[in-house]
């Protein structure tokens, strides 16, 4: 079964149960990428901080 099809089948079953359909596949894409950037960043930042702890400057 693929996305698509995935889709429609989930929203025959909310429609049936009386649920609210599930949001369109790639509806959240922008927030999820932009999280893992922000993670990303943190972790990078944090192990430069901890490198320049590390082996102080002379």
């Amino acid at each position: 079964m693929d996305a698509i099809q995935q889709q429609m089948y989930d929203t025959w079953r909310t429609a049936r149960s009386g649920e609210r359909p599930p949001p369109l596949p790639g509806a959240h894409d922008r927030e999820v990428l932009r999280g893992l950037l922000r993670g990303y960043r943190a972790r990078r930042e944090a192990a430069s901080r901890r490198r320049s702890e590390a082996w102080p400057r002379w």
